[in-house]
């Protein structure tokens, strides 16, 4: 019985124990899943940390190579580029319809294309380029060094239009150089460099001197049929009914604005540039030649009552052709009335600068607009040419400046047209040099 006991004892330890070690083992095994499992999620958000970083390291570096392997190329390729565009550009102005130089500070000359080398008569351009000589010694020329220098001075663009007659090649023997019309417009640069652009003006010369000539012809022509046609009108004036005389002075009145336009022509023919003019200089009393013009002109300003104000010296006298001074008194005045308001004045103000005689008439109309200033004193040219007026206000051929500017250059001055600051309205500016008869005439 003892025995017995002793075997369920034995037993029952023995169940005990393994249920011991079976409770340990399986919390162990539990133990130890829970360590696999938060090992496990701690190396997942260390490995997905560690691999953006290492993505992003290895962004910055392919970049940072990138970007230093790009500088060191473009370093290479940028002078290559800029120098294949010098000489494109090089290349465009050497082969460019329009003349071209370029001078640096020192009135060097840097560039000089082959237009403007013909233009100039300078000879072996390219190899002189070489030694960058001065632009006066390939280029005689007073305009265009002082376009040069009035460019730099005002650092912008200008223009200039002249005669440029080369320079005698052999002064023992000296052939006649035929003057070129030239017009230089001017750029400036940085640096003090300037660039001029030439351009010849012969053939635009040549035409306009065939279309003067040619109107000069028309005028002759029409000058003896219009004689005729005002003599058969006059002729039958009287002897028309009254209630068709109308008609009859209607046709007198244009017959007159047409004698006056052909007069304009054949005076303008006659000062033509090539043409030589006899001035009959005299000694001209300005303020009374000024107001002899006035007292012609007097009932056309009445009309509008506009009043005339004389400004300077009352015994002013000067060397002038008086009959061709009268007349270009007479265009300027005429114009300034027309285009005057009502109960306005016209004033005219005389004085001598720097030994030359100074005109200027001033008026209060419209003004010049600003793209006719250039064009102001070209024949035919009127700012409005669709304006039609009647009777002694209709609008004028478009010649009496134009036979203006003439009379100032044969007196070998300058005329300018501006609008006045003040007034608004156009400022004629005159200019003339003292002329001794004695010395001109010989």
């Amino acid at each position: 019985m003892e025995f017995f006991w002793l075997l369920v004892g034995i037993c029952l330890g023995a169940i005990a124990t393994s249920a011991c070690w079976f409770s340990w083992n399986y919390a162990k095994q539990r133990r130890n899943r829970k360590l696999r499992k938060r090992s496990r999620h701690v190396f997942k958000t260390k490995s997905i940390r560690s691999f953006k970083s290492w993505a992003q390291n290895i962004q910055q570096n392919i970049q940072q190579n990138y970007n230093n392997q790009f500088n060191a190329q473009f370093q290479v390729i940028e002078p290559m580029e800029d120098g294949d565009e010098r000489l494109q550009w090089a290349k465009i102005v050497e082969l460019s319809p329009t003349g071209y130089i370029q001078v640096n500070q020192d009135n060097r000359l840097l560039v000089c294309n082959q237009q403007a080398a013909t233009m100039m008569g300078i000879a072996n351009h390219k190899q002189g380029l070489i030694r960058k000589p001065f632009l006066l010694q390939l280029i005689r020329s007073y305009e265009l060094d002082h376009l040069v220098e009035q460019t730099r001075s005002l650092r912008q663009g200008s223009q200039v239009d002249w005669v440029f007659h080369p320079a005698i090649p052999d002064p023992v023997n000296p052939v006649p150089q035929i003057g070129r019309p030239i017009r230089a417009i001017s750029i400036y640069l940085e640096k003090g460099k300037v660039g001029i652009f030439l351009v010849d003006r012969q053939e635009a010369v040549a035409i306009a001197q065939q279309r003067d000539r040619w109107t000069s012809d028309i005028a002759h022509e029409l000058k003896t049929p219009i004689t005729s046609i005002r003599l058969v009108a006059e002729t039958l004036e009287p002897r028309v009914e009254p209630a068709a005389r109308i008609w009859v002075e209607r046709l007198l009145g244009e017959i007159e604005r047409i004698t006056k336009l052909v007069q304009d022509l054949l005076e303008l023919g006659q000062m033509d540039v090539g043409i030589e003019s006899v001035l009959n200089l005299s000694e001209v009393n300005l303020s009374l030649i000024v107001r002899s013009v006035w007292a012609t002109l007097e009932p056309l300003a009445n009309r509008k009552q506009v009043k005339l104000k004389y400004i300077g010296n009352e015994q002013l006298l000067w060397q002038l052709d008086e009959s061709r001074i009268y007349r270009l008194l007479l265009n300027l005045l005429d114009n300034s009335i027309k285009h005057s308001p009502s109960l306005q004045s016209i004033t005219i103000k005389t004085s001598v600068v720097d030994s030359n005689l100074l005109i200027e008439t001033i008026d209060a109309g419209e003004g010049f607009p600003e793209e006719a200033l250039t064009h102001i004193f070209d024949r035919f040219y009127q700012i409005d040419p669709s304006r039609t007026r009647s009777g002694l206000e209709r609008g004028g051929s478009g010649l009496g400046l134009a036979i203006s500017r003439q009379i100032v250059t044969l007196h070998k001055g300058a005329i300018t047209a501006r609008n006045h600051p003040e007034t608004g309205g156009a400022w004629i500016t005159i200019t003339l040099p003292y002329q001794n008869p004695a010395t001109d005439n010989l």
